[in-house]
Parts: C-alpha cells; structure tokens; sequence
C-alpha cells in the first residue's frame, strides 16, 4: 500500500507541474500594447483531482489532490527596432497536497522568464503575430520532494501566436508551443519535449468586457529513467471558460473556469483561475 502512495505521489508531481506551474496563454495574450505600457498581473489559481489516469487507465479513484497557485507577473512593452517586444518574469508560489499520500509541500516556484516579439501588430484591423521564448529556472523550493512548482530542471518553452478580428464582436486567437527539459538534476530522469495547442474564440461584449471558450491540448512529455518509463506519453485536452473586464481605465478582473476532457496521463483536474491586471 505505501508502495502505491508513493507511486500515486510521483505520479502527480511528474505531471501537474507541467500543467500548472506555469502561465497559459490566455485570450488577448497574443494582442500587442504599445511601447511604453507596463503591465502587472496577480493570479490566484485552484485546482482539484480525484482521479489520476495512466497509460490510458484509471490508477486513482480518491486521489484528492489540491493544488492553490498564486503566481506574479510584471511585462513590459518597448520597442525594438521596427518590433514591439515585451520582456517580462514570472514568480510563482503556493501549496499543494494529496490526500491519497497524507502529503503537503508549499513554497515558491520556479521563476519563470522571457518574452514575445510581435512581426505584427496591426491595432487597426486587430491582427496580431508573436513569437514568444520561456525560459524557467530550477529555482523553487522543495525541488526533491514532488513540489509541482519546482520541476528540478531548466525548461525552454517556445510559442507562436495569432490573433484575428473576424467581425467587430469576435476575434480568434491560436497558439502552438513546445517545450524541452533537462535532465533532472537529482535523479537524471528524461523528459520528452511537450506539444501544446491553445485556442481561443472570444465575444467581445462591449469595449471593456469580452467572454471567451477556450479548447487545449497536449501531448507528449513522457518521462524515464535508465530505460524505464515513469510517465508515458500525455494526451491530454482541457476546456476553459473565462469573463474578463475592465472595471477601471487601467484595471481589468478576469474570472476562469477550466475542466480537463481527456487525460491519458497525469490526474484529471477542474479549477477555478482569477487574475487582477493594472496598467501602468
């Protein structure tokens, strides 16, 4: 029975971290600000799972895992040559626990930086093209114990977004990303690079407040170590709704609702995200 807590533990570690350390990229994301606007963002995300899926099969009934992420953002837009560049460093911190294994770790996550560079950024027409590169360092606390904020590696996550108006109340944003890993750094585990895709059908309802249904997917990221397989090959998808809107000229609250619909690997999870922004 221990045997199987701590492998439901490992398992959850290996997974959640990359699902939720990290910051999506939401809807108007990939819009461009001018150079000159700056930017900082408070999230606070929650995120449940009873049941853990691997291989494709039901390993977990009751995993009753917990996940609470707070996460600090500051972005700034300048100007390079003819482009506009917004580099920017993310702190996240929170706790995390698992009822299943009688295990809590909290702490500060791994910091995150980088930044996107838009080839275009036609405010105009609303059109918007960025090219994004991540950069997340094995700073966190807690690195060995299954902490899912503190991954014990470099990570270099690249991305591509667009954005399109398609009538003067809708617009779509796309997203492609992949991510590669280190090695562990304690154990010398291997994980596969991580596919992602990122949709975004967005209503805008007046000027200040839109409504959006987002659909993501990943696969890969399969995890070994000296030939064994720890984690096999993701393929997950995941549906997101979310309200957003300006309350004041420089503050806008934005309210998420997310719930996992397919996991081949890793715990299917349902949460809740809410994000403060101030323009400066």
């Amino acid at each position: 029975m221990k045997q199987t807590l701590r492998g439901l533990a490992a398992l959850v570690a290996l997974t959640s971290g990359v699902a939720h350390a990290d910051v999506k990229p939401d809807a108007g994301d990939y819009q461009a600000a001018p150079p000159g606007t700056d930017l900082l963002l408070l999230y606070y995300q929650h995120h449940e799972a009873d049941k853990a899926y691997s291989r494709g099969k039901r390993v977990a009934d009751k995993l009753d895992l917990e996940l609470d992420v707070g996460l600090l953002r500051y972005v700034h837009f300048t100007r390079w040559g003819d482009y506009i560049v917004d580099p920017q460093v993310i702190l996240p911190f929170g706790q995390q626990r698992v009822g299943l294994a009688d295990s809590k770790t909290s702490g500060i996550g791994d910091l995150i930086f980088g930044g996107t560079l838009w080839t275009i950024a036609d405010f105009e027409r609303g059109e918007h093209l960025g090219w994004s590169v991540f950069i997340t360092a094995p700073t966190g606390s807690d690195k060995n114990k299954g902490f899912a904020l503190s991954q014990n590696r470099w990570a270099a996550d690249f991305q591509v977004g667009y954005v399109r108006k398609l009538a003067p109340k809708w617009s779509v944003d796309a997203i492609g990303e992949v991510e590669f890993y280190e090695d562990d750094r304690k154990t010398g585990s291997q994980r596969d690079p991580l596919l992602q895709i990122h949709t975004h059908l967005r209503h805008h309802v007046s000027d200040a407040t839109h409504l959006a249904v987002s659909y993501r997917h990943n696969w890969g990221a399969r995890e070994r170590l000296s030939g064994t397989t720890l984690a096999s090959e993701r393929n997950n998808g995941n549906l997101t709704l979310t309200w957003a809107s300006f309350i004041a000229p420089t503050w806008q609250v934005q309210l998420q609702y997310s719930h996992d619909t397919q996991v081949r690997e890793g715990p299917l999870t349902r949460g809740i995200q809410t994000r403060l922004l101030k323009i400066f």
